[in-house]
Formats: structure tokens, sequence, C-alpha cells
């Protein structure tokens, strides 16, 4: 059995090859002249001594933190991994509700309505508001792991004047004074992040540890995997070939009165009206020759069975690594229909769980703002949830406790309020 100091070696090791394996595809695609525009800034990770980044605290089981900026390059260059975080932002973008208080007066309710839907609009300011602001923390949180955000006030502190994301992976931590301690890193220049402005989430942390865990954490070495796959499928298609037409001419026989060299260039002659009348061949037409020409097909060899198997059972990692259902990345293995319900319930309660942090962050942006403007309201953020895999019977369900609650109310069990309360939940 490998002892621990055996096992962080062996994964180090793995880590660094898949590195390794990261930079060389840089360096062969097109033979060195990629047509990919370089990107103007360049590798914060890549070009930095990784001594710099020991005085902050490692991600998670010590993965290295080049793995951030391979994260994005799988998301952006792997279909399926970029499907992958599109469909988790899809399921969770479902937006959000201000619940008020019942105590709040109407007039408070409308100033406080009116300061936030300006804050809405305002934040992410010249790109999209609010609803691009949550597209880019998505993305982030299902890329990285963690979304991070920075509120700016206004010079004279008396709103907040935007909210603007921040590159997570330029992020890094510090425990001081009792707290972890957000820094932003940019070329060996260390930014501290306010803690009363900076916002960060952390998707599926590792006990105290501050940073977030990546979806795509687990899915690298299967990754590399598939594509080699993929690679080799191509280079045996190209060399097995397509199905070609093949065309033997069989020779007359020379004429007694005929030199070599004229037999020789009649046959020429000959060969070259076939290949002319072959090219010019359209697709409805027939070909029509004496006997001394035969036709055939030559059959490329385009069937790979072992290859589609081999796919299929990297494809099923890939799945099950991004905890999605088949049929959310183009898949149909034909799951039943209440196996794919109860799939699709497990998603929409980690969904659940996600909005419900950040429904805390909105919460606590729109208080901030609302008491710089001398408001004092209470309310909660809740998100919307996703439908239901039958609505039919979410609605029967619904109708059932609708009528319970109206019987008990009918024999004086509960109180018009407590109906009311709790029509509120069922109804949403």
């Amino acid at each position: 059995m490998m002892n621990r100091k055996g096992w962080v070696m062996e994964r180090n090791n793995r880590s660094g090859w898949w590195l390794g394996w990261f930079r060389s595809q840089f360096a062969k695609r097109d033979g060195g002249k990629s047509k990919v525009k370089r990107v103007s800034r360049s590798s914060l990770v890549f070009n930095t001594n990784d001594s710099y980044f020991r005085s902050f605290v490692a991600l998670p089981d010590n993965v290295p933190f080049q793995m951030l900026e391979v994260y994005r390059y799988l998301r952006d260059n792997v279909p399926d991994l970029s499907d992958v975080v599109w469909t988790w932002k899809r399921l969770s973008n479902t937006g959000f509700r201000i619940i008020w208080s019942e105590a709040l007066s109407e007039y408070i309710r409308k100033q406080a309505e009116e300061v936030i839907g300006q804050l809405n609009r305002r934040v992410n300011h010249g790109d999209g508001g609010l609803t691009n602001l949550l597209d880019i923390l998505y993305t982030s949180l299902f890329t990285y792991g963690a979304g991070a955000m920075e509120m700016v006030f206004s010079p004279r502190g008396s709103q907040i004047y935007d909210v603007v994301p921040v590159d997570v992976w330029t992020v890094r931590f510090r425990w001081e004074d009792g707290d972890w301690q957000a820094y932003q890193v940019l070329a060996e220049e260390t930014i501290r992040l306010p803690r009363e402005r900076f916002v960060y989430i952390a998707l599926d942390r590792d006990g105290t540890n501050p940073y977030g865990r990546s979806l795509l954490r687990s899915l690298p070495y299967v990754v590399q995997i598939q594509q080699r796959l993929m690679e080799d499928m191509s280079r045996a298609m190209h060399n097995a070939g397509w199905a070609r037409l093949h065309v033997q001419y069989k020779p007359d026989p020379r004429g007694s009165d005929e030199t070599e060299e004229e037999y020789q260039n009649r046959m020429e002659a000959n060969l070259e009206e076939i290949r002319s009348q072959m090219a010019n061949l359209g697709v409805d037409q027939n070909v029509v020759t004496f006997d001394n020409v035969g036709i055939s097909v030559v059959q490329g060899a385009q069937r790979f069975p072992a290859y589609y198997e081999s796919q299929r059972a990297i494809e099923e990692q890939v799945i099950t690594g991004s905890h999605l259902m088949p049929i959310l990345l183009g898949r149909n293995y034909g799951t039943t229909e209440t196996y794919g319900t109860v799939q699709y319930e497990i998603i929409n309660r980690q969904v659940d769980t996600i909005n419900q942090s950040i429904a805390r962050v909105l919460e606590r942006i729109y208080r901030l703002e609302l008491a710089m403007h001398g408001i004092q309201a209470e309310f909660t953020v809740q998100p919307n949830s996703n439908s239901t895999a039958d609505s039919l019977k979410k609605s029967l369900m619904e109708s059932r406790r609708v009528n319970s609650l109206l019987k008990l109310l009918e024999q004086g069990v509960v109180s018009r309020d407590e109906v009311r309360k709790a029509l509120v939940d069922i109804l949403g």
C-alpha cells in the first residue's frame, strides 16, 4: 500500500505531466503557426515564480495554481466541457425576487424598489447590468469553483456606484487577524482587497480552505484520453481513405504495321481519353465502355466499432464528473423516465444551494445600498426555482395542499394569516 508521502508525489507527478501536455498543445498546433490570435495579456500563473505563490494558502489538495488557467483552456477548447459550463450556467440563472416584510408601508417599499432598480441597472457599468454580472459570476463558479465581485462606492460615499466582477484566477488568500484576507495578484503586484467591499463565493469548499473546488477538477486526465482518441480516429480515418473508383484498362494488341513508339502513343491517348471522360462524369450519368475497360469500387475501411465503444466509455466519465444527465449534454442513453426525473431533481437541489448563496450576497449589497440612502426596510432575496420535471404532478400536489389548508381553516384549526403565509410558500 502506498504511504501518504508516496501518494502525494504520485499526485504531483500526474499534475506536472498534465501541465506539460497542456503547454505542448500550443507548441504543436499547426506546426507552431496557429491561426488563433494571441491573447494580449501574459499568463499570470505560468510566468510567475512558484515561490511567490507559497506566501498564500494553497488550493485544496495542494492543486497547482496553474490548473486555474487549464480549467479555462478546457472550457474554451473542449466541446463537452464547454457544454458542461454552459448547461450548469443556464440551469442556475433562474433569476431572483425580493420578498418584502408585510409590516413595511407601501411608500417605503416603493422607495426601496426604486433604489434597488437603479442599482441593478448601474452595476457592471456599461456591460448589461445585473443580468450580465450574474452570467459572468455563474461562468466563473462552474469554471474555477468560485466567483468574486467588488463593490465600488461613489466618491462621496452616498451610494454603490458599481459592482464589478473580479477574475478568480487572480485571487489569493492569507490568514490575517483571525480571518481570511483576500489579495489580487497581478504580475507579482499584490493588491489587498477590502473585506467590506469584496465578495467571494466558493463552490464545494474543502474544510477550512477558503477556495472553491472547480467542477472540472476530476476531468483533465479523462479529457486528455478523450482528445487522444479523437486524434487517433482522425489519423486512422485519413489513413484508411474513402471509397474510390478504380479504372483498369487492358491495352489492345499492337498492330503488325505499328511501331513501338506509335503503339505507346496510342495507349497513352486512350488512357487520357478515359481519364477525361471520368473526370467530367456527372453524378447521374453512367459509364459505357468496351470490355477491355474495367471499373470497380475500392472501399475505404471506415468502420470503427471499437473506437465508438471506447469513446462512449470516456463520455460517461465526463458526464459523471460534471454531475449532469446525459440528455443535458446532448446524449441519449435510453434512461427511464423515473431515473431521469430523479437525476433532474438532484441537479435542482444543487442549483438551489448555489442560488441561496448568491441570494445572500444580493441581500448584503441591497441592504448596504438602502442604508446609504437612509431607507430601513426588512426583506429577503429568494431565487426562482426551475420548473419540476413533471408539472402535472406538481400542480396536483399543490391543489391537494391548498384544499387541506381550506378544510383546516373551516374547522378553525388554523387562522387566515397562517393560511395566507402557507399559500405564499406553496405558490411561490
